[in-house]
């Protein structure tokens, strides 16, 4: 909904896209952020004893491995059920956004400081609940993402503004 309102062009509530933006974050990602940080971390990492090389790692296969391949695309790819047009176009339009419009870039940006935030100082229990609350700021910037068009504010369409039908004097 934030997200919604900051879009250039749209000043409508769109329902399917809050629904593959809730179907993503909740279904996808906190179902795999459990697996992932409480079963699959400790099995990869399990020789390293040193906490800040153990942190470092875990962000660094975190948002170089796991965003790129199994955080991000699953977004599109909901949209795209919601939505209903072919899962390859969604794929197509997420390689698009990492390599037109900076989706990575944007990732890194805010989750590489985030994760290594959580690895070093939250406790292993309360990390998901951690990254939940980080989403809720990296949902806004993927639903603008994910949902750009090609339109910029000089292509939107303009509307007439109302007639008065009494027009006050200084206006």
């Amino acid at each position: 909904s934030i997200a919604q309102r900051l879009d250039v062009c749209n000043d409508e509530f769109d329902m399917k896209r809050c629904c593959a933006m809730v179907l993503y974050s909740g279904v996808i990602l906190g179902l795999c952020c459990e697996l992932m940080f409480n079963h699959i971390f400790p099995v990869i990492f399990a020789g390293e004893t040193r906490p800040i090389i153990l942190a470092v790692k875990m962000t660094l296969f975190d948002g170089f491995i796991n965003a790129p391949l199994i955080w991000l695309p699953p977004a599109y790819i909901a949209q795209a059920l919601i939505y209903r047009y072919p899962k390859r176009e969604a794929i197509q339009k997420y390689v698009t956004d990492v390599k037109e419009n900076g989706l990575l870039k944007k990732y890194w940006s805010l989750w590489l400081p985030a994760s290594l935030t959580n690895f070093m100082f939250v406790p292993a229990h309360f990390r998901v609940a951690f990254v939940a609350g980080v989403s809720f700021f990296w949902m806004i910037i993927l639903s603008l993402v994910a949902n750009k068009g090609d339109q910029d504010v000089d292509s939107c369409p303009v509307e007439p503004e109302p007639r008065l039908l009494a027009p006050r004097a200084m206006d």
